[in-house]
């Protein structure tokens, strides 16, 4: 049995896309992780999974928390109500969580299982420990009380340059509330992010100077993004579109500032257009849609070819894709990487990104503007590519630092029997 083994909690689709390339690393230097899963998501058929059984060891252990993944629904009134006494218990700080806690809380079993299992370090989503459910609370307590290595790495890629970035955050300055409660998410080891840009945004928030660090992406470092795309199913939307010009709308996450209204609009208008084939690809965090894709495509025009969720992969759709556009989220950075042509359309969303702040992508602040764009790339694919991309792609993939191995960065900080506090959290020397 291993001695020195990693286990890594995996929750959702987002999570698969960022934590696999590191599973990989692991894998590849035999060190057998194991892989817990708290939820029902398909992890095992999925195609990046399927990726890493060719590479060597590692494990699926299911545990999944019942009770949490009925809360996520909250689909009806009765699961709704549901969902709100499971918030009150869930609720440490309240006095029905409280004393639910004294009464019923037990975490051995989750104890014995990382010492039966020879755990040393547990990675993981973007979380509070204490947000996704009960049984992920009690392993990442039971991990804390016999002194393992707690990491928080990303779930997704965030690319804005303002702190506001969601109506919650928003809505929380405006009435001078507290942005976001940092105490529990200081209780990792390590609490990662890509880039210096939004570390300082959450250490501006309150978060440790010295455990939130920035380590680079994993989703976005050229060389899994290329087995990515060659490992990925491929889209075939059985259509001849040959004499068009192919297009794939990237939506994205509702909360986030984004003008949900004029989007819909904006897709009725292209869905118009005589000269391209549109693809509109859902958030690949379910649940978080603005319209309901089945109700909502039967209302556009012919240029539509498909409105396609998680069934569909974005590296496959941009694959096809002669230009893609996207109105907040961080798969524009997957079109940089396959060289095609990105539009981030500004009056879409209110947030700023990074998209603009490097001039990384074509930011038209009208429809009329991104229309012209879409004409000027019919009628001459040679158009050049904004200056900004490789800026951006150094401050995303690389933390702000000159190319180096982002996996094996995670996997040494990760396996070092010291934390690197004070060392190179800051810079990159390798």
């Amino acid at each position: 049995m291993q001695l020195d083994r990693t286990a890594f909690f995996i929750r959702a689709y987002n999570d698969v896309d960022h934590f696999v390339p590191l599973l990989a690393e692991f894998i590849k230097k035999n060190k057998n992780p194991l892989v817990i899963l708290t939820t029902n998501l398909d992890f095992e058929n999925d195609y990046r999974v399927n990726y890493l059984k060719t590479l060597g060891n590692f494990e699926i252990h299911r545990d999944e928390d019942f009770k949490f993944i009925q809360y996520e629904k909250r689909d009806t009134f009765l699961s709704k109500i549901s969902s709100r006494v499971y918030s009150i218990k869930r609720n440490r700080k309240g006095l029905f969580g409280s004393l639910y806690r004294r009464l019923f809380f037990d975490c051995s079993k989750e104890l014995n299982f990382l010492r039966e299992k020879n755990i040393r370090e547990c990675v993981f989503e973007w979380c509070s420990p204490y947000e996704r459910g009960e049984v992920l609370e009690k392993y990442f307590t039971a991990a804390k009380g016999i002194g393992l290595k707690t990491i928080s790495i990303p779930h997704g890629c965030n690319i804005f340059i303002n702190s506001d970035v969601t109506i919650g955050y928003r809505a929380n300055t405006i009435k001078g509330k507290e942005f976001v409660d940092p105490e529990d998410r200081k209780k990792f080891d390590y609490y990662v992010l890509q880039n210096p840009i939004r570390r300082d945004g959450w250490i501006k928030w309150g978060y440790d100077p010295i455990k939130t660090q920035a380590w680079g992406s994993l989703r976005f470092y050229p060389e899994w993004a290329k087995i990515n795309k060659e490992i990925c199913p491929k889209f075939d939307p059985k259509i001849n579109c040959d004499k068009k010009l192919k297009v794939v709308f990237m939506q994205f996450q509702k909360d986030y500032n984004v003008h949900n209204e004029v989007v819909m609009d904006s897709l009725r208008e292209l869905s118009k257009l005589d000269f391209i084939s549109l693809a509109v690809k859902d958030a690949t965090r379910e649940g978080k849609a603005f319209y309901n894709r089945n109700k909502s495509a039967g209302g556009l025009g012919d240029a539509l070819i498909g409105w396609y969720g998680n069934e569909v992969h974005s590296p496959s759709l941009i694959e096809w894709a002669d230009c893609v556009i996207v109105i907040g989220g961080s798969i524009g950075i997957e079109a940089m990487l396959q060289d095609k042509h990105l539009i981030y359309p500004t009056y879409l969303n209110s947030n700023q990104t990074m998209y603009e702040y490097f001039d990384a992508a074509h930011c038209p602040d009208t429809y009329e503007k991104m229309i012209d764009l879409l004409n000027q790339f019919k009628n001459n694919s040679n158009i050049p590519k904004p200056l900004g991309i490789e800026a951006m792609l150094k401050e995303i993939v690389y933390g702000g630092n000159e190319p180096f191995n982002v996996p094996l960065k995670y996997y040494e900080i990760i396996k070092d029997k010291n934390l690197r506090y004070g060392l190179d959290h800051l810079t990159n020397n390798e």
